[in-house]
C-alpha cells in the first residue's frame, strides 16, 4: 500500500489525502487592458494576485421577542494585482495607457482630464488560471467589468536590492468561476475549463 493511502479521516475519505491546491500555480491574463497594446507583459512580471472575496449584507428581522438574519445583496471586495516593473518600463506602459482611457491624467498629448463617457470604454476582462504544474488548468476565475481604483508606482531606496514592484488595485463588476475538467495524473482535460497550455 502506498504511504499517501495511510494518511486521511477513516470512513470519510477513501484513498488517502487529496492533493491541495499551490498558491504558486497560477496566470493572470488580460483581454482589453491599455490603449489597444498587447498585455502580455503584464502577465508576464506578475508576482502575486488576490482571489475575489463575496459579502453578503446582513438583513436583521425582528419579531416578538426573537430575530433572524437573511442574506441581503452582495458585493465584491475589490482584488490586488502585483508586478515587478520591467527595465523598459513595458508593463508600467500598459497600467499607464489603461489608466489614460480611464481619466486622462498624465502627459500633454491628450486631452487632460478627459473621461471616457461610458464605462464600457475603459473596462476590460481579467482571466485568472489555477494550473496543476503540467500546464494544465484545474479551474479559472473570468473577472469581468475591471478598471483600476488605485496604481501605486512603488518606492525607491538607495539601500535596498530588489525589484520595483507596482501594487494596484482592481475593482470589478462580476466574476465567474469555473470548476472542474481535470483528470489527476492524465494532464488532459475532460471538459470545462481543463485546457492543456500550447
Amino acid at each position: 500500500m502506498s504511504t499517501i493511502a495511510d494518511f486521511g479521516i477513516p470512513e470519510i475519505l477513501t484513498g488517502g489525502l487529496l492533493q491541495p491546491r499551490l498558491k504558486d500555480r497560477w496566470r493572470v491574463t488580460f483581454q482589453g487592458m491599455g490603449g489597444g497594446t498587447n498585455a502580455n507583459p503584464v502577465s508576464v512580471m506578475a508576482t502575486t494576485i488576490t482571489l475575489p472575496t463575496i459579502n453578503f449584507e446582513e438583513i436583521e428581522i425582528h419579531r416578538y421577542n426573537s430575530r433572524a438574519w437573511i442574506a441581503g445583496k452582495h458585493n465584491y471586495d475589490p482584488i490586488t494585482l502585483t508586478f515587478e516593473d520591467d527595465v523598459r518600463g513595458e508593463a508600467h506602459k500598459v497600467i499607464q495607457e489603461q489608466s489614460q482611457k480611464q481619466k486622462w491624467l498624465t502627459g500633454a498629448e491628450g486631452a487632460f482630464l478627459g473621461a471616457a463617457p461610458e464605462g464600457a470604454l475603459y473596462k476590460f476582462v481579467t482571466v485568472i488560471d489555477l494550473l496543476d504544474g503540467m500546464q494544465q488548468v484545474t479551474d479559472k476565475w473570468i473577472l469581468e467589468g475591471c478598471w483600476f481604483t488605485s496604481i501605486q508606482a512603488g518606492e525607491l531606496d538607495y539601500s535596498a536590492n530588489e525589484a520595483l514592484v507596482v501594487t494596484t488595485t482592481i475593482r470589478f463588476d462580476n466574476p465567474r468561476h469555473e470548476i472542474g475538467g481535470y483528470t489527476a495524473g492524465k494532464g488532459v482535460a475532460t471538459g470545462g475549463p481543463g485546457t492543456t497550455v500550447a
